[in-house]
């Protein structure tokens, strides 16, 4: 699955975010994304499943997904959420054009791991990662 993420400019933006937004799921801690519809290949999803993350229309991590859960936006009414696991694993930078909602996104589709991302850690900047990637060092 693959799923855009709006108003955030880095991965570490985003991995901040994403330590705020931790919350209890089934006794484990776990990343919720919002979405409208859930998708028909839930079962496939949760066994093995991914939700890579665009940003600034490059794909730059993916989180596993662990399972589904409905709830009711006071506004927009049934919605689902993603349940995701709150480790966040760096990629390799893919350019990705925009797009609405959620897509699947087939394995042989995906990029590959560069690995768990560390926010403490010093990391090259974003802007350089794809050349880094393209030259086979990172």
């Amino acid at each position: 699955m693959i799923k855009l993420v709006v108003g955030i400019d880095s991965l570490h933006e985003y991995a901040q975010l994403m330590e705020r937004w931790l919350i209890d799921y089934e006794g484990a801690k776990a990343n919720p994304v919002h979405t409208r519809h859930k998708p028909k290949r839930e079962a496939e999803l949760v066994r093995d499943g991914s939700i890579y993350r665009v940003i600034k229309n490059v794909i730059v991590c993916r989180q596993k997904i662990i399972g589904f859960e409905p709830f009711e936006h006071p506004v927009k009414g049934s919605m689902w959420m993603v349940m995701c696991d709150p480790e966040i694993i760096a990629t390799r930078p893919m350019a990705k054009r925009p797009f609405q909602g959620w897509r699947y996104l087939e394995p042989a589709a995906a990029p590959p791991d560069i690995g768990v991302y560390d926010a403490g850690q010093d990391q090259p900047p974003e802007e350089m990662q794809g050349d880094l990637a393209a030259a086979g060092l990172l």
